[in-house]
C-alpha cells in the first residue's frame, strides 16, 4: 500500500504539472494539443481517485471531518493552513477543529481573547470591591459594580454553553435553561435580602420588556437591513405562537394577585395567592422545557437547524465548571454592592427608582444575549434569534419570577406577585403587541421599529417615574 500510494501521488503531481504547462501555451498550441490534454485530464482524475482511495484507511482522505467539532467555513480569500481540511457536509464547507477544547488557563485565555472589550471590563471587579470597602460615593460604587457584572454575565453564559457541549443533549438544555438567567436571579435575591421589593419587581418587568421589545425589535431592524431583498424574515409560526401564549399565561399569573390586591385589603391572602400562582407558573415552565427539548424540538430549530454548524467549545468541562462557579460567586458579591448603592445613586443623580429598575438593571444580565440575537438575525436565522429574545422573556416570567417568590417565602419576606396596575398593563400591552407581530410567521424591519418605539415610550415614562 505505501508503494502504491507513492506511485499514485507521483502520477498525480506529474499530471498536474503537465496540465499547468499546457495552460501556459498560446491558444493555437492549446488547440493542436487538445487530444493529448484530454488524456492527461483522465490520468489526473484517476490519480486523484487513487490517492483518496488509499488515504481513506489511514485517515488522510480529504473527505469527512477530523473531529466532531466544526468551525465556520473560511472565505475564499482566506488561506487554509496545512492542518486545515475542507469538509463537504450538507452542501457547505467547514473546517475541522484539529485540537478541540483547550484545557485549563489556555481555554480561558482563548475565551478572553474572543472579546477584548468585555475582557477589559474585568478590571472593574477589583474596583467594585474597593469602592464598597473604601466608602466611595454611592454613584461610583454603583457604576463600578455595574460594569463589573457585565463581563461576568458574559463569562457565565459562555462557560454554561461550553459545559453543555460536554454533556448530553437533555443535560445541556437544562444547564442553559437554568443558568441562562442566573444574573437576574442573583440581583433579585440580593434585592429581597435588602428589602428592596420594589426594585426586584421593576427588574423582573424590565427584563421581560427589554427582551420582548428592545432585543427583538433591534434584531428585526438589523435583520431587515442586513438580509437581501425582499427583506422579509421568516420563522416557525408554531414556536413563536407557543412562546406568545406562554407570555400571556404569565401575565395572567401576575395580574390575578394584582387585581385581588386592588379589590381587597390586607396582604396575607395576596401572598398565599402569589405563592400558589408561582407554583403553577413554575410547573408550566417545566412543561415548556419538555415541549422545547423533547417532544417538539424541531419546532424551535427551524430550517437552519438541519444544516447548522456545530462549534467546538473553547474550554474543557473542568475549566468551564471552575469559571462558572467563580463568576457566580463574584457576581453575587457585586450584585449585593450594586443593590446597596441604588438609594444613594438615585439621590445623587436625580433619577427615578423605576428607571433604574426597569431600564438600567436589566442591561446587566441581557447584554450578551442582546448581541447574540441581533447577530444571528443579520444571518437570517430568525428562529434562533426568537429563541434568544422571546425565549429569555419566557424564562424570566415562568422561572425567575416564581423563584423570587419562593426565595421571599423561604426567608420570610413579603415578596408577592402584586406588581401594580401600571406594570401589569404595560406587560399585557407588550405581550399583545409582540404576539400580533409574530402571528404570521414572517416580519420586516418596520415591525422591529414599532417594537423599539414602544420600548422607548415605556423607558421615557419610567425616567420621570410613575409611583404615587
Amino acid at each position: 500500500a505505501p508503494a502504491r500510494l507513492r506511485f499514485a501521488m507521483g502520477a498525480a503531481d506529474v499530471a498536474l504539472r503537465r496540465v499547468a504547462s499546457r495552460d501556459a501555451l498560446p491558444p493555437a498550441a492549446q488547440g493542436e494539443d487538445s487530444a493529448a490534454a484530454g488524456g492527461k485530464a483522465e490520468v489526473h482524475t484517476d490519480a486523484k481517485a487513487e490517492v483518496n482511495t488509499l488515504r481513506e484507511p489511514i485517515g488522510l482522505a480529504v473527505r469527512g471531518p477530523a473531529s466532531r467539532c466544526q468551525a465556520p467555513a473560511r472565505g475564499p480569500s482566506q488561506n487554509l493552513g496545512a492542518e486545515d481540511l475542507e469538509v463537504q457536509r450538507s452542501g457547505s464547507a467547514t473546517r475541522a477543529a484539529p485540537d478541540g477544547p483547550r484545557k485549563g488557563l489556555l481555554g480561558f485565555a482563548g475565551v478572553l481573547a474572543s472579546s477584548k472589550v468585555l475582557s477589559a471590563l474585568l478590571l472593574c471587579i477589583p474596583l467594585g470591591f474597593l469602592s464598597n470597602f473604601q466608602g466611595w460615593p454611592m454613584w461610583a460604587v454603583f457604576a463600578c459594580n455595574f460594569f463589573a457584572v457585565l463581563p461576568m454575565a458574559w463569562l457565565i453564559g459562555k462557560s454554561t454553553e461550553d459545559l453543555a457541549a460536554h454533556t448530553g443533549e437533555a443535560a445541556g438544555g437544562l444547564l442553559n435553561a437554568t443558568f441562562g438567567n442566573v444574573v437576574e436571579m442573583l440581583l433579585c435575591v440580593q434585592g429581597i435580602r435588602r428589602g428592596e421589593m420594589a426594585i426586584v419587581r421593576y427588574t423582573l418587568v424590565g427584563s421581560i420588556l427589554s427582551n420582548m421589545l428592545l432585543v427583538l425589535g433591534t434584531a428585526l431592524l438589523w435583520g431587515g437591513y442586513k438580509n437581501p431583498p425582499p427583506k422579509t424574515m421568516k420563522y416557525s409560526r408554531t414556536g413563536a405562537g407557543a412562546q406568545g401564549n406562554l407570555m400571556l399565561i404569565s401575565v395572567l399569573g401576575v395580574a390575578l394577585p394584582t387585581v385581588y390586591s386592588m379589590l381587597s385589603e390586607g396582604t396575607g391572602a395576596v401572598l398565599d395567592i402569589s405563592r400558589g400562582c408561582s407554583v403553577m407558573l413554575f410547573s408550566l415552565y417545566v412543561q415548556y422545557l419538555f415541549f422545547q427539548l423533547k417532544t417538539h424540538k424541531h419546532v424551535f430549530e427551524g430550517p437552519e437547524g438541519e444544516h447548522g454548524e456545530v462549534e467546538c467549545p473553547d474550554m474543557d468541562a473542568y475549566t468551564a465548571v471552575a469559571v462558572l462557579a467563580a463568576c457566580t460567586a463574584l457576581t453575587s458579591c457585586c450584585a449585593d454592592y450594586l443593590i446597596g448603592s441604588i438609594e444613594g445613586t438615585i439621590a445623587s443623580c436625580s433619577v427615578s427608582r423605576e428607571f433604574v429598575g426597569v431600564v438600567v438593571l436589566p442591561i446587566i444580565g441581557n447584554a450578551a444575549e442582546h448581541f447574540t440575537a441581533i447577530l444571528v438575525a443579520g444571518q437570517n436565522r430568525m428562529d434562533l434569534s426568537l429563541g434568544v429574545a422571546v425565549g429569555s422573556s419566557c424564562q424570566v416570567a415562568l422561572m425567575v419570577t416564581p423563584f423570587t417568590v419562593f426565595v421571599g417565602w423561604a426567608v420570610g419576606s413579603p415578596m408577592s406577585l402584586d406588581f401594580g396596575p401600571f406594570q401589569v398593563a404595560v406587560l399585557l400591552m407588550a405581550v399583545l403587541l409582540v404576539t400580533s407581530v409574530l402571528k404570521d410567521g414572517e416580519s420586516t424591519w418596520l415591525d422591529g421599529s414599532m417594537l423599539c418605539t414602544a420600548y422607548c415610550a415605556i423607558a421615557l415614562m419610567c425616567f420621570f417615574g410613575f409611583s404615587p
